[in-house]
């Protein structure tokens, strides 16, 4: 039987995890673990610091960055910046938001879209 099916809608996507910047987050880890493990398409991809893409700190819990793809690993879609994730119900959110096909319909709290590094930032003057 399909995704559908079982009533999941969840798509593809490719979730990149700043592994270096986090402290004591093995907890968040494993919940973004199980929600990467319950979409079909869904792969998690640990790495170094994301400083260029994110705000991440050490001390600020977990960043990472999800991009919508085809099944065949295409992006497919706007990279979302995500963090910092700091109890496990935020990587509950997440996870419920990428199983959902991460609807841009609030599902996902405005508080877990981390703001782009400030080399990303428009200038303005």
């Amino acid at each position: 039987m399909d995704d559908a099916a079982h009533g999941r809608r969840s798509r593809p996507f490719t979730l990149v995890v700043c592994a270096s910047c986090h402290a004591g987050t093995s907890r968040l880890m494993d919940g973004l673990r199980r929600a990467v493990r319950g979409c079909p398409h869904g792969v998690l991809v640990s790495t170094g610091c994301l400083a260029k893409v994110l705000h991440c700190r050490r001390d600020r819990g977990l960043h990472a960055a999800v991009q919508p793809c085809t099944a065949d690993r295409r992006p497919a879609g706007a990279v979302v910046r995500l963090g910092p994730l700091v109890t496990a119900a935020d990587a509950e959110a997440v996870g419920t938001w990428l199983r959902a096909g991460m609807p841009d319909d609030g599902t996902l709290p405005d508080r877990l879209r981390a703001a782009p590094a400030p080399q990303h930032v428009a200038r303005l003057n």
